[in-house]
């Protein structure tokens, strides 16, 4: 299977991007954080994986943010996401 999916495909204002990806990064970050917590209770340790990955998203919002901040506020970027879904292993 291989699959191509928009998710976004449209021009922002630097605060309407801040939002639009911020709330991304903000589900994974969720994510990763229940991830980690379910890992934790049913282990006894947090899930490595999942550590790593938040403290990269946290760090990826946190430059994100600052430099949408630098910008104009009537500057217009395009965001582009693009998301590839293919299957590594099936059962």
């Amino acid at each position: 299977m291989l699959q191509e999916i928009e998710l976004i495909q449209s021009n922002y204002f630097p605060e309407e991007a801040m939002e639009v990806l911020g709330n991304l990064i903000q589900q994974k970050i969720a994510y990763h954080t229940q991830k980690t917590l379910r890992h934790q209770e049913m282990f006894g340790a947090p899930d490595a994986q999942a550590e790593t990955r938040l403290v990269e998203l946290q760090k990826i919002k946190k430059t994100l943010i600052e430099d949408l901040k630098k910008l104009d506020p009537k500057t217009v970027l395009h965001i582009n996401g693009h998301v590839s879904l293919t299957v590594v292993v099936e059962q």
